[in-house]
């Protein structure tokens, strides 16, 4: 199981009332949409770096076509 650690953080007070009022278990919220946005943000930063790579991959492609296209395994 993963380490947990404290934080702290500012949120509405409404709203962190309206939360737990709900039995919502915040700890659980806040980590799961952590997870999400630094997946994101990852990603992003993957495309970002990785956009020149991309472009030139895919101009190879419409240029020379694909390894399959070439020996006929996809032809009709």
């Amino acid at each position: 199981m993963r380490q947990k650690v404290s934080c702290n953080t500012s949120i509405s007070r409404a709203l962190i009332n309206e939360a737990k009022s709900l039995n919502i278990k915040l700890s659980e919220v806040f980590e799961a949409a952590l997870i999400s946005e630094v997946k994101a943000k990852k990603r992003d930063k993957w495309l970002n770096e990785n956009v020149n790579a991309i472009q030139k991959h895919n101009q190879q492609i419409l240029e020379q076509g694909t390894f399959s296209e070439k020996i006929g395994q996809l032809d009709d």
